[in-house]
């Protein structure tokens, strides 16, 4: 594994070998936006890598319906709230899209999902000599300087020919996402399947029209994949079970969004563990 972009002092650890100062497992949104930071910090020299088992970026790819809206503000980007000025934020790659103008006009702070992934594909673009893809770590074991743990042996597998390597990093950063959850007793099949694989699942259906559909759930994406079956299969019957009275709304109130405020991230870190 190469990582061009990844140059810098570094450093030695306790037993002489060169260590990362920082690596990343998985390379979604949150460590996307962790290079942008490490890149715009003062300690842009760190030495850092990260490893993603998707052969390619992709954020949510099965579920990229044409018409679904995000449910945060454009403004909650991978930089804005850190550092409005950053070149990594969406208006940013609006500028470079020439698409500015446009989106000023339309008087709306929530862009499409298509439009905001062509937007993170954009922003982890500027970071690929650091990403490995197509590799998942498969374990992690402490490297010990007496009784103090001073870094980490990360082992990783290439997902197409099983080859293993062992890099050694002195912070490892864990950002693997959400593992879509099928209810108790539910296994998947060719017909079984969880809403984050939607589109893909269509298109393997090769033109055949199915006569009904049934969709578990109450939440926002159960009510897109709802609304976008019902729209590419007009003839189809679509079912919609739901375990209470109604979909559930999002609560994007005020008081709700403050966990994803920068500053809850310290009050978080300064709060007493559970007692």
């Amino acid at each position: 594994m190469e990582h061009a972009d990844a140059a810098g002092p570094g450093g030695q650890d306790a037993a002489g070998e060169t260590a990362y100062d920082v690596m990343g497992v998985g390379f979604g949104p949150a460590n996307l936006a962790l290079a942008v930071a490490l890149r715009e910090h003062p300690w842009e020299d760190a030495r850092a890598a990260f490893i993603e088992r998707q052969p390619r970026f992709g954020w949510h790819p099965g579920m990229l319906i044409e018409d679904a809206t995000m449910q945060v503000s454009f403004l909650k980007d991978l930089a804005t709230l850190r550092n409005p000025v950053s070149p990594y934020g969406f208006l940013s790659y609006l500028h470079e899209r020439g698409r500015l103008v446009s989106f000023v006009n339309q008087k709306d702070f929530f862009p499409t999902r298509l439009e905001y992934h062509d937007y993170l594909e954009w922003a982890a673009a500027k970071f690929s000599g650091m990403v490995t893809y197509g590799t998942e770590v498969v374990g992690a074991a402490p490297v010990q300087d007496g009784d103090e743990v001073c870094a980490f042996d990360v082992t990783a597998r290439e997902v197409a020919t099983g080859r293993a390597t062992t890099l050694r990093t002195r912070n490892l950063v864990v950002a693997t996402g959400l593992v879509p959850r099928m209810p108790a007793g539910i296994t998947t099949s060719d017909r079984i399947w969880h809403s984050s694989e939607l589109l893909h699942r269509l298109a393997g259906l090769d033109g055949r029209e199915p006569g009904r559909f049934a969709v578990v759930g109450a939440g926002q994406s159960a009510a897109e994949v709802v609304a976008h079956v019902h729209s590419a299969f007009p003839g189809a019957e679509v079912t919609g079970v739901i375990p209470q009275y109604g979909y559930s709304p999002a609560d994007d109130s005020p008081f709700a969004n403050q966990v994803f405020d920068p500053d809850a991230v310290d009050d978080f870190y300064r709060s007493p563990p559970p007692g």
